[in-house]
């Protein structure tokens, strides 16, 4: 039945422009794929504008915008609006005295780098009394390190880096010294550290309670001796080393076959005057009479060099062992000499 009504025609262009026009006039409906993509700048405005949450459908803001958002100190930080540089995540959390958090960028050299130059040797105690939270400490380290600014030595030891050089701050014998509270610098070492050695060797050795395997660092061999109770030391160009007197005594107690004992002797031709009563205090503290035998012996044989008065020599045979001793055990060529019942090698009986 035809009631003088026809449909209009619509044809694909016109409904097209049709649905441009509703979707531009209806700004309430939600977005439409299929009605075309906004682009990433107009994704922004219209985000920025009504203050909706990003959407990342619409586009992706750039990572200076996203930081300039995460600076608003009243938005929490998102690793996924980009990353706020070190010297920023710093200034939050000193600002805000929340606990240290991985997400942010490590802490700046300028906060702890002084205080460890300080110490110049330290431990991961030190470190951790320095940051006050044990959480931020192998980030702190692990970022130290990677920049150069200290070195790791042994476990849990860490020194300074000079970033000039890329040396350590310290030299061996001021590492040594101060690698554990009651450590300080002995034997052969602390001649070398007094100056009186004929050379440096490639050891450095550390008189300490605390056991520790012996490691190597930059070259040169740590070695763990046993302290002496009481042992006279002293501070020598910021290394603490024990003095010359118990120097020589501990040298003379410790050293192993010939060679040791040259060694020992020709530290001791170039040392200058010996104290005889610090000599004696260290003797005593042995309380060994064998050591007053060596000690006595050795060192009146190189009577030119060190000068001692007659005192001392008889000192030390009023408290020598009875019995004859071989100095260097299993060693050919050693003469016996009566005064101190020892056999000794030929060129200390010459006093050479």
């Amino acid at each position: 039945m035809d009631m003088g009504w026809k449909m209009p025609e619509i044809t694909a262009s016109s409904y097209r422009s049709y649905s441009r026009k509703q979707g531009q006039d209806s700004a309430a409906e939600p977005y439409n794929r299929k009605q075309g993509q906004l682009s990433a700048v107009e994704s922004v405005e219209e985000a920025v504008d009504s203050g909706k949450p990003y959407n990342r459908k619409q586009g992706q803001l750039s990572a200076a915008e996203f930081v300039e958002e995460a600076v608003d100190p009243s938005k929490p930080y998102n690793r996924k609006q980009g990353q706020l540089s070190a010297a920023e995540s710093v200034e939050e959390a000193v600002d805000s005295g929340k606990p240290y958090n991985r997400k942010q960028e490590q802490l700046s050299i300028v906060k702890y780098y002084g205080k460890m130059r300080e110490l110049g040797c330290f431990s991961l105690q030190d470190v951790t009394d320095m940051v006050g939270d044990r959480a931020a400490v192998p980030y702190l380290l692990n970022d130290y390190q990677r920049k150069g600014y200290i070195d790791r030595i042994h476990r849990n030891l860490y020194t300074v880096m000079d970033t000039e050089t890329g040396e350590p701050v310290l030299n061996r014998y001021q590492i040594g010294s101060r690698l554990f509270p009651d450590g300080y610098v002995a034997l052969r070492s602390a001649f070398e550290a007094w100056g009186y050695a004929p050379k440096a060797g490639n050891e450095v050795f550390v008189a300490t309670q605390t056991r520790f395997t012996d490691f190597r660092y930059n070259g040169v061999f740590y070695r763990r001796v046993h302290p002496k109770a009481g042992a006279d030391t002293e501070w020598v160009s910021g290394s603490l080393v024990t003095s010359l007197e118990q120097t020589v005594v501990d040298s003379l107690h410790s050293f192993e076959g010939e060679a040791g004992l040259e060694d020992v002797v020709e530290c001791i031709i170039r040392l200058p005057r010996l104290d005889v009563d610090k000599l004696l205090d260290c003797l005593e503290r042995y309380g060994n009479g064998y050591l007053y035998q060596k000690c006595g012996y050795v060192l009146e044989q190189l009577q030119e060099y060190v000068r001692l008065p007659r005192a001392f020599y008889q000192e030390c045979r009023e408290h020598c062992a009875s019995t004859v001793r071989y100095m260097i055990k299993g060693a050919d060529g050693l003469v016996y000499h009566k005064g101190w019942g020892v056999y000794a090698p030929a060129y200390l009986e010459r006093g050479e």
